[in-house]
């Protein structure tokens, strides 16, 4: 083995087929078009169905209200690519919009605010990162713990009442450049950026390699574990950087104002062509993911759909998606991907032995 295959630098030949896929631009249209062409049916049978729907206020309202959950979504594929999962993103975010409204009213400076945000943000995901590859903690059940701690810490916090920011943290709700906002702008930078990363760097095609075979990545030479805690504090960081958007939007550190996002992105994340075993996702995919579900919102509103069938159209998305993910790999176990999640990482030292 050379010195550049240890660095990480594998020929693709050496790993499993998931690894390669990844990066052939044949396996990326599948999702990508399917994914475009229903965003462009939908929204124009909504537009003949209402024609404020098709105006580019509304366009930009979507956009606006996607871009919390697309940066929490994007942070989701880095640890889905690699095998893992972190279900107290949603928790991570109110307990961060608390922290930082909470400075703020106590006289911090926005630009204190924002770094200690960020780091506190890291911060929880090295925690789980270090857990989960040094303890060999199953993510799943670790930060499902996790997102009651971080919720029980938002509420603690915060005294169980959203804590007021108004007139603060004015640039990340004004236009910034191009004519868009600047969480439209933070969200599309967000995704391209981290396109880049996973499909030019090293570290991405690290993540896909550890998400295909972590075993025949660590053989390899691989750093699995440097792998995965760098994902952890990528996810991490980004739940941080939406957050504070969210709480600038709604003037407020709310405590409860993450629930939910953890399945929502999961299910955007699946929607971009990823699955749940690893080895597979695109920001770009999750990007499209969060779009469509937010013209899928958008149009129940103008379509005047009951609001109680909201989930109903969301989860049958979800389940159609998922099928169809099945049947194009055409696997023999089609729920691996479930199963993987309550898999015990792999044991370095147990292989050393072997």
């Amino acid at each position: 083995m050379s010195t550049n295959d240890v660095a990480g630098e594998l020929p693709l030949g050496t790993t499993s087929p998931g690894w390669k896929s990844n990066f052939r631009l044949g396996d990326s249209g599948r999702f990508l078009i399917p994914l475009l062409l229903a965003i462009v049916v939908l929204s124009l049978y909504t537009g003949t169905q209402n024609d404020a729907f098709l105006s580019w206020r509304n366009a930009e309202n979507v956009m606006l209200q996607s871009s919390v959950l697309g940066i929490v979504a994007i942070g989701q594929t880095y640890l889905i690519a690699a095998g893992q999962l972190d279900l107290s993103v949603g928790s991570l975010a109110s307990f961060i919009g608390v922290l930082g409204a909470t400075m703020l009213r106590d006289g911090n400076s926005e630009a204190t605010m924002f770094i200690v945000c960020l780091v506190a943000g890291a911060l929880v995901g090295l925690v789980w990162g270090l857990i989960v590859t040094k303890l060999r903690v199953p993510p799943f059940i670790l930060t499902l713990g996790g997102l009651s701690v971080l919720q029980s810490l938002a509420l603690v916090r915060a005294g169980d009442v959203p804590v007021p920011a108004r007139g603060q943290l004015g640039w990340l709700k004004t236009e910034a450049l191009f004519g868009l906002r600047t969480p439209i702008l933070l969200f599309i930078l967000v995704a391209l950026v981290s396109a880049g990363v996973m499909r030019y760097t090293r570290f991405g095609r690290q993540l896909f390699a550890v998400g295909s075979s972590e075993e025949a990545s660590y053989l390899a030479g691989l750093p699995t574990d440097r792998t995965k805690i760098l994902a952890f504090v990528a996810n991490s960081t980004l739940v941080a950087l939406a957050a504070l958007i969210l709480a600038a939007r709604i003037g407020a550190g709310d405590p409860r104002a993450g629930g939910g996002l953890e399945l929502k992105a999961i299910a955007a994340v699946v929607l971009g062509g990823a699955t749940l075993a690893g080895g597979r996702g695109s920001s770009l995919g999750t990007f499209l993911g969060v779009v469509l579900l937010g013209v899928v919102g958008a149009a129940l509103t103008f379509l005047d759909v009951d609001a109680s069938y909201e989930d109903l159209v969301f989860g049958g998305v979800l389940i159609f998606a998922v099928v169809m993910t099945a049947l194009s790999d055409n696997k023999d176990r089609p729920f691996s991907g479930l199963t993987n999640l309550f898999r015990r990482p792999l044991d370095h030292k147990s292989s050393q032995k072997q």
